[in-house]
């Protein structure tokens, strides 16, 4: 109980950083809730918990999110906007991954308390960053590609789901195999495959309100600032 306790707040938290995002940052508001859930990720992918009798990796939900940001971008401004998202988590990934190499590389001092945490921290990150970029650009241009395919032809939530879903198996059938093969047994590995796709499968069912609001968000920023480019023009 205590785990699925964490693991609500776990959704809770990444629902309100992206909405907190959009509300009031807009359009830049999506790549900063973007890039700051995938650098927590990163580290909270690498911790595992038990959850009813299975192995589970934290960060499924924030992580999870990410497909969140690119349906409500790609919805409001278009493919090319959804792969530019992709684009800058990648990004994100890349400078955090440097920097925390940088971070560990210094000789501490004796009076330093953080190395040995950050040592283990980025002891993994590497290869967890590895397989996080490979997943991240493959996936997100497919559930990118798919959302753009449906636009018009289907319903906000049903083209959210199917990009989501798509996108995340495709996403967990890489990370998984170049993050975790080989450090856990087998048992392990498709447990932590399974019920990461089966969560965030889950999680699309219930993070549709997030992109209907995060949407409307948008929207009612660009209507904005058409009525103001009209009232200017009318002004000269």
């Amino acid at each position: 109980m205590h785990n699925l306790l964490f693991l609500l707040l776990e959704y809770l938290v990444s629902a309100l950083i992206i909405l907190l995002a959009l509300r009031f940052m807009k359009k830049e508001g999506a790549y900063v809730a973007l890039t700051t859930l995938i650098i927590a990720s990163n580290l909270g992918v690498a911790k595992l918990f038990n959850l009813f009798g299975m192995e589970v990796t934290a960060a499924n939900m924030s992580m999870g999110m990410a497909f969140v940001i690119y349906s409500i971008i790609t919805e409001v401004y278009g493919q090319s906007e959804g792969r530019k998202a992709v684009w800058i988590g990648f990004f994100a990934q890349f400078a955090f991954l440097s920097l925390g190499l940088v971070y560990t590389g210094y000789t501490p001092s004796q009076n330093d308390l953080a190395q040995n945490y950050l040592s283990q921290a980025f002891s993994l990150t590497p290869r967890i960053a590895l397989g996080s970029w490979i997943a991240f650009l493959v996936s997100g241009y497919v559930a990118v590609w798919v959302y753009s395919m449906l636009k018009g032809k289907t319903k906000i939530w049903m083209r959210n789901n199917a990009s989501t879903k798509i996108g995340q198996i495709v996403d967990n059938m890489i990370f998984v195999t170049i993050a975790f093969a080989g450090l856990v047994d087998w048992t392990t590995y498709f447990q932590i495959f399974l019920t990461t796709t089966l969560m965030e499968i889950a999680l699309d069912y219930v993070d549709t309100w997030v992109v209907y609001v995060g949407i409307k968000f948008l929207k009612d920023d660009e209507s904005n600032e058409g009525d103001n480019a009209i009232i200017n023009s009318q002004k000269v």
